[in-house]
């Protein structure tokens, strides 16, 4: 109901409330007093319209996104900052601990196999490649059982 009312106003807006009967047919439909009378035909001009001066210009997009200023209320963003606040307090202060909870504390590496030996990898060939520094990798790849010769062969091989 509200974005009609807001739509009729737009139209409203619009069309010049002069109280007279050219109205151009894009907005409303002809009555029968006025069918008989031809609308003036305006001849056709290859100049550019003028933005400036007309009712686009002081048109503002953000009433096209939103629909117009009128459908939000006052306290609308007082009602969904104290709505986030108290999910916040409860989710991150006052509920207690479940499992799930304690299993995401841990450690990813614990949870997913291979997948530090792959990371290790991934960043060995990194600094290999730009020259830097690669003792701390090797060591904890050495350290997972991982044969640093064999690496080194995949690697040059791609």
């Amino acid at each position: 109901m509200l974005r009609l009312l807001t739509k009729t106003r737009l139209v409203r807006q619009l069309v010049p409330a002069t109280g007279s009967t050219s109205i151009s047919p894009r907005f409303y439909a002809q009555t029968a007093g006025t069918g008989s009378q031809k609308p003036a035909e305006e001849p056709i001009s290859n100049e550019p319209i003028k933005f400036f001066g007309s009712q686009a210009a002081t048109w503002r997009a953000k009433d096209t996104r939103s629909g117009g200023s009128d459908e939000s209320l006052w306290y609308q963003p007082y009602v969904i900052s104290a709505s986030l606040g108290v999910f916040l307090l409860y989710f991150c202060w006052l509920r207690e601990e479940s499992d799930i909870d304690q299993r995401l504390e841990g450690d990813l590496y614990e949870h997913v196999s291979g997948l530090e030996e792959v990371q290790l990898t991934v960043n060995y060939k990194y600094n290999k490649e730009h020259g830097l520094d690669t003792k701390e990798q090797e060591k904890r790849l050495a350290e997972l059982g991982v044969d640093l010769g064999q690496l080194n062969a995949k690697l040059a091989a791609q």
